[in-house]
């Protein structure tokens, strides 16, 4: 249920952006690291994630920001823009979504494949 309430979330979200006539661009404010990862505390598949990045140190490592969505609704809208840059519909974004200058990846296993190429 809680998968469920995320993407209803999110959707919404993004239709308020559209209807506000809102986006965000290089200089909206947003965080400018080189990894962001988009996540949710009841989310299982970022549980895989977090302990493959504690088991790794991947913080220590790479330039990483972790961010909350299923709480922080600016951390939502700021997913949804970033899928929308990735050319994804609204309806294909969770958590957990790593951005990386510009690419999406999305899902525990291609994040995981991801850091192991970076480490």
């Amino acid at each position: 249920m809680s998968k469920k309430f995320i993407f209803i979330f999110l959707f919404f979200c993004l239709i308020g952006l559209t209807l506000a006539g809102c986006s965000r661009g290089n200089n909206g404010g947003g965080t400018e690291a080189g990894l962001i990862l988009y996540t949710s505390d009841s989310c299982p598949h970022c549980a895989n994630v977090e302990e493959f990045m504690a088991e790794n140190k991947v913080i220590e490592k790479l330039n990483l920001v972790r961010k909350e969505v299923s709480k922080n609704q600016s951390n939502a809208v700021e997913l949804l823009s970033r899928a929308q840059a990735c050319g994804l519909p609204s309806n294909n974004v969770g958590v957990p979504f790593l951005w990386h200058d510009g690419q999406c990846l999305l899902g525990d296993e291609d994040i995981i494949n991801f850091f192991k190429t970076k480490l």
